[in-house]
């Protein structure tokens, strides 16, 4: 107990639905952090939760105890559920559609990531060979070998950036309003800047 008499705010895991207030664990969640006990912290790492909300869900849960309307992600490989309110388009009329085919923003994340690597490993393909006049089958794997390297660069420095800008884009979408994207010609002069360091 404090000198004034007022009691130090209690800790409770994030979880609306858990009471737990011991063992607690602090999570990462877009810019801010939250405290898990233990069994919702597995959950959370192991994406079990809501990707907006954070709201963490078991599979063997009914209706995940909030009574609001999940919705799961038709990627066999994924499975993972989000809050059908908290999606950022309006998916509830899609989904009476039987060709309609959910992708949770976990699966659209990696889509779009990848979707950027491939562009980026494009780019300078094209852009080295327009340097080189002899198109030998070793040169094109040593350049493919080269521009792996140079992506792992470009992904590890790039990687938290587009995580928070792909979030935040997903919440304004949201709110209708867009975010200031870096466009194709800076990523461009970023990278040949980067490649002319590696050079050295």
């Amino acid at each position: 107990m404090s000198t004034s008499g007022e009691y130090p705010p209690v800790r409770q895991c994030f979880n609306q639905y858990c009471p737990s207030f011991c063992d607690l664990k602090v999570a990462k969640f877009s810019d801010s952090t939250i405290l898990l006990c233990s069994t919702c912290y597995e959950l959370y790492k192991r994406r079990n939760c809501c990707y907006f909300c954070a709201q963490v869900y078991k599979d063997d849960e009914q209706n995940f105890l909030d009574g609001k309307k999940w919705v799961q992600c038709d990627n066999q490989r994924c499975g993972k559920w989000t809050h059908i309110d908290c999606e950022v388009s309006d998916i509830e009329s899609q989904l009476q559609h039987k060709s309609f085919k959910y992708k949770c923003p976990w699966c659209r994340i990696e889509k779009d990531k990848k979707k950027k690597q491939s562009q980026l490993t494009k780019s300078l393909i094209n852009q080295d060979q327009g340097d080189q006049s002899d198109q030998d089958p070793e040169y094109i794997h040593s350049l493919i070998k080269k521009t792996q390297l140079e992506e792992s660069s470009i992904q590890q420095i790039y990687e938290p950036w587009l995580k928070k800008n792909t979030f935040l884009e997903e919440l304004l979408k949201k709110n209708g309003e867009f975010t200031q994207c870096i466009n194709q010609e800076e990523l461009q002069s970023d990278l040949i800047k980067m490649r002319n360091l590696l050079k050295k």
